[in-house]
């Protein structure tokens, strides 16, 4: 049970972390797109390593958690990263003007 929380606790940060990265690629926030992705990829690769381990062992139940508890940690993890990239992942204003005029010429 304690290896299906540790890979729930990962599968949430990895969620948290990647909503935020994918608003911040949108908006072509490039710096902080690059920082989210790195420490997404420590995060995921730990969810994998820790969730494979388990799917591959010969404990049933374990497999059973694993798979009930990352999947529900996926779903509320990305429900609170689109929280965070709500409240931290903003569109620079002058650059939407440009998007915004750029998309207008276009309609012309």
């Amino acid at each position: 049970m304690i290896v299906a929380i540790l890979a729930a606790v990962a599968m949430l940060a990895q969620d948290i972390i990647s909503v935020p990265l994918t608003q911040a690629e949108a908006r072509n926030r490039a710096h902080l797109a690059g920082i989210l992705d790195t420490a997404g990829w420590l995060v995921a690769i730990t969810t994998t390593f820790i969730s494979v381990d388990a799917l591959q062992g010969h404990n049933t139940a374990e497999k059973v958690w694993v798979i009930l508890l990352v999947s529900g940690a996926n779903y509320v993890g990305t429900l609170l990263g689109t929280k965070v990239g709500v409240r931290y992942v903003h569109e620079d204003a002058t650059k939407l003007a440009q998007r915004v005029a750029a998309l207008e010429e276009k309609v012309k």
